[in-house]
């Protein structure tokens, strides 16, 4: 028997990750958006930084890392992936480097929250 706090606690991330959420990212050289959403879950956190190591006290990505982005934080606007894993040496190698890393740094940029827009 599952706790309800259990089921409140899975309805509430659930509730974050809707359609409604995901954040556009505008790619022109592209001619399409790519979306996602700001919150991932530990699966998603873990696949990227199995490609991160320690430099000192940075935390360093290296080049596969972009690739893995995109395979589980890219959406289109119905939140479906864009690229399956298997997709992973087409990206590293048929895409764009730079179109690509600006992507994922877009994803990795603090969303301006309510507060912050009203300041602007």
């Amino acid at each position: 028997m599952t706790a309800d706090w259990k089921s409140r606690a899975k309805a509430q991330f659930a509730d974050r990750r809707t359609t409604e959420s995901l954040v556009p990212i505008p790619v022109p050289e592209w001619s399409t958006t790519v979306y996602y959403w700001p919150e991932m879950t530990l699966g998603e956190r873990r696949d990227i930084f199995l490609h991160a190591r320690q430099d000192g006290e940075s935390t360093v990505m290296d080049l596969e890392a972009i690739a893995v982005t995109l395979m589980v934080r890219a959406r289109d606007a119905s939140g479906r992936r864009l690229f399956a894993r298997a997709e992973r040496l087409e990206l590293m190698n048929e895409y764009d480097a730079n179109v690509m890393a600006q992507i994922v740094s877009a994803m990795a940029s603090p969303e301006p929250n309510t507060e912050d827009a009203e300041k602007k």
